[in-house]
């Protein structure tokens, strides 16, 4: 069979960008041989494999032995002999996954069975030892939101691992999406030797800990208003041994911008799709003449990314009088009917 010989360490990049492109065997187990992964995937053109070497680096496809994985029965099966047949179509069909908590969502004709889909949801998931049920919406100026336990132990902090890095968190006290690893990843690669960033809500820090394991000679200002996320970031530091390439700063970015000095900044990272708009003026401050932005809010449909672009441009032009371009545009995720998180990269021009 056909598989992708790729170094362990680019291990879990390789299987996301594969499983991203389609081009995995999803029912054959991964094989581990010394240092190297051995992938199952599918036929490999010349110009699929160099892409993948372009962000992967070393790989090569060799033939192997592989083990076909024992099929995995879904939540709704294992439910069903347990659940009203009634009741069935209510099953959550999506979970979040953050090291070994699972977070679900349970509709409320559910909530007597919460527990019996906890308990199915770790015998489908062995490396599930904590599934939480989502109490409240993220909300108040930490992003946090209120969870129960349903099964399992109640141990809400974790380690996280995305793409090589580890993050040491807890749901309970800091804010995390696994859901943005992607985004995560795809800013990771645009930043350049040397560079400056100013991540301005930092969180536990996935996009500053990316970038400096990624990124040589980079320096990266992680700004966090809330004290465990600053608390989560520099134990990370320690754990990705990328000391030296961070500086936390505790605080509102628009009170502790002085921390950052006369520094400016190639780009600046804005992950607070809730109130985001409000600290484009900061953000225009601290960039160079020629900067990105990598921006993120929330905006409902029909035309939630030409609205967006529209706003964004209205109100950099507002706060700061620069012009600037749009450069990407994506929809991330949708975070309820009719509404999603919009992921804009605005190229600001000098004034």
């Amino acid at each position: 069979m056909n598989c992708l010989k790729v170094n362990i360490h680019d291990g879990e990049k390789a299987i996301k960008l594969l499983d991203k492109l389609g081009l995995r065997l999803v029912e054959f187990k991964v094989l581990k041989k010394d240092n190297f992964l051995f992938i199952p995937v599918k036929q490999l053109d010349l110009n699929v494999l160099d892409k993948i070497r372009l962000e992967v680096g070393f790989v090569e496809v060799v033939q192997c032995e592989v083990e076909e994985k024992p099929k995995r029965k879904s939540l709704v099966e294992v439910l069903k002999e347990k659940v009203p047949e009634t009741l069935i179509r209510y099953v959550p069909r999506s979970f979040d996954l953050v090291g070994h908590i699972a977070i679900i969502e349970v509709p409320e004709e559910l909530r007597s069975y919460e527990d019996l889909i906890g308990q199915a949801l770790m015998e489908i998931h062995k490396n599930v030892k904590t599934v939480l049920a989502k109490k409240t919406g993220i909300a108040g100026m930490f992003r946090l939101r209120d969870y129960r336990l349903v099964a399992g132990e109640n141990q809400t902090e974790t380690i996280h691992k995305e793409y090589g890095c580890r993050f040491l968190l807890d749901v309970k006290k800091t804010y995390f999406s696994p859901r943005l690893a992607e985004e995560h990843f795809r800013v990771s690669n645009l930043v350049g030797k040397g560079e400056v960033v100013v991540d301005m809500f930092t969180g536990v820090g996935p996009f500053s800990i990316l970038i400096a394991k990624k990124v040589k000679d980079v320096k990266v200002y992680a700004v966090d208003i809330n004290p465990y996320a600053i608390m989560y970031l520099k134990k990370n530091i320690e754990l990705n041994r990328v000391e030296g390439k961070i500086i936390p700063i505790l605080g509102d970015i628009e009170k502790v911008v002085e921390q950052i000095g006369k520094e400016k900044a190639n780009r600046v990272i804005m992950n607070l799709p809730e109130n985001s708009y409000r600290y484009l003026k900061t953000a225009c401050n601290l960039l160079m003449e020629k900067g990105i932005i990598h921006f993120y809010c929330f905006e409902n449909e029909p035309n939630p990314l030409e609205e967006a672009s529209k706003k964004l441009k209205n109100t950099v032009w507002k706060v700061s009088g620069r012009l600037g371009k749009i450069i990407h545009s994506k929809l991330v995720k949708q975070v309820a009917p009719r509404k999603w998180m919009v992921s804009l990269d605005f190229l600001l021009n000098k004034e």
